[in-house]
């Protein structure tokens, strides 16, 4: 890697206050975050195999002489975890890495492309930045933790199970279990994009006996009865699309998932209705045991997930992992924290918050007890329910986390 001496960039401030905010940045977070002050250093943009990655590093003296590693969900850029992750890494000393898992926008329709690269893309994208590590500032690191959120949550589990040697830690956000035979995002997006427009009469002529079967339906896919004012604007803003891009890639074959992208199917869906995951259920195991999660940790991995999760539910993603890491003996490790009317993306509370509980706080006190666990030896809180930032930060300067106008 000798062109790294060639690519850097000095900047007077790494943290967002110095360089701008992207727009994949904003759309996850409910408030930004608190920078007290500068943090200099270089930046390295590049391609790591097919990943586009970023490379914070603050000045040798302000090094903790550790690396986060920010997994990205979805299909964001590697700029997406900014707000919600960099800055906090890079006000605490962290050099800071992040790539695009490789499959940036709607690069999984490629038949080619496959999920299975993204623990691919991470291990190259942390054996660089170690390597990097060492060639700025002259030594190893002394821890390497990585964080994430939705998908990049699944990237954190994967990465923990697959390469241990590599991390002291991770921290996931309400990660996606990817496992055959579980009911991973295909077998309930399917639910939501099929019951949804008769929950809500799109068609004017949906009976009552009809919709309260779709009612029941959507809940039996995970979903909870109070987050319901929140599911329209799911609607509109993942469900249709994530079925459509996850089933164009895991499931091809069926007829709706070949045609390309339809804006038009937001208004109406029904073009990809009835899509039968149970009967291809054999098939789409067959291609996620390639890259599915095991549950089989050795390192710290603590998970924070709202219960109102409108995404990714929580039943069928964080419990259902939480059970995956007990039967692989490795519950020691893991630790779980439902917090009480979380939902999926904070940045959506800025148009209707209602009685939503921002996760970010939760994220951020994870990362700190992270750290007190793998510096110190100390365990965090058991897993729990939480409903307010206080009862599961204890001591905990609140208005240091995302939590400073929540208290």
């Amino acid at each position: 890697m000798e062109r790294l001496d060639h690519s850097w960039q000095w900047l007077s401030d790494l943290t967002t206050k110095g360089t701008g905010v992207h727009l994949d940045a904003l759309a996850l977070v409910y408030r930004r975050p608190r920078i007290d002050h500068a943090v200099p250093g270089r930046v390295w943009h590049t391609q790591i195999g097919a990943a586009n990655a970023i490379f914070r590093f603050p000045d040798q003296e302000r090094w903790n002489r550790n690396i986060m590693i920010g997994a990205t969900p979805a299909e964001r850029s590697e700029y997406s975890l900014d707000l919600l992750l960099g800055d906090y890494a890079l006000s605490r000393g962290y050099a800071y890495a992040a790539c695009d898992k490789g499959t940036p926008g709607l690069t999984l329709r490629d038949a080619a492309r496959q999920i299975s690269e993204w623990t691919l893309h991470y291990r190259a994208l942390t054996e660089a930045a170690i390597e990097a590590v060492e060639q700025l500032y002259g030594e190893t690191p002394k821890r390497t933790f990585i964080a994430g959120v939705s998908n990049g949550g699944y990237v954190v589990r994967a990465m923990l199970e697959q390469y241990p040697e590599l991390f002291d830690g991770g921290v996931d956000w309400e990660g996606a279990l990817w496992t055959k035979g579980t009911r991973h995002l295909l077998t309930t997006l399917s639910t939501y994009v099929d019951a949804y427009p008769i929950l809500m009469n799109w068609r004017g002529d949906c009976t009552e006996s009809e919709r309260h079967k779709a009612r029941d339906l959507l809940l039996e896919a995970g979903l909870q009865p109070e987050s319901s004012p929140h599911w329209g604007v799911y609607m509109s803003m993942y469900w249709v699309v994530s079925l459509w891009l996850y089933g164009h890639n895991l499931d091809p074959e069926w007829g709706p998932f070949q045609a390309p992208w339809n804006q038009a199917w937001l208004n109406d869906p029904s073009p990809l209705s009835g899509y039968p995951w149970r009967e291809r259920a054999e098939l789409l195991n067959e291609r996620i045991e390639g890259f599915q999660n095991t549950g089989n940790i050795s390192k710290p991995l603590l998970s924070v997930a709202g219960n109102w999760d409108c995404l990714v539910p929580y039943a069928f993603h964080a419990v259902a992992y939480s059970d995956l890491v007990r039967a692989q003996g490795a519950g020691k490790w893991h630790r779980l924290y439902e917090i009480d009317h979380g939902n999926h993306v904070d940045a959506l509370l800025v148009k209707n918050r209602n009685r939503q509980e921002p996760v970010l706080p939760y994220f951020e006190a994870a990362l700190r007890y992270l750290e007190q666990w793998a510096d110190h030896g100390c365990e965090p809180p058991a897993s729990g329910r939480f409903g307010h930032i206080r009862r599961f930060a204890g001591d905990m300067d609140l208005f240091a986390l995302g939590a400073q106008n929540d208290v």
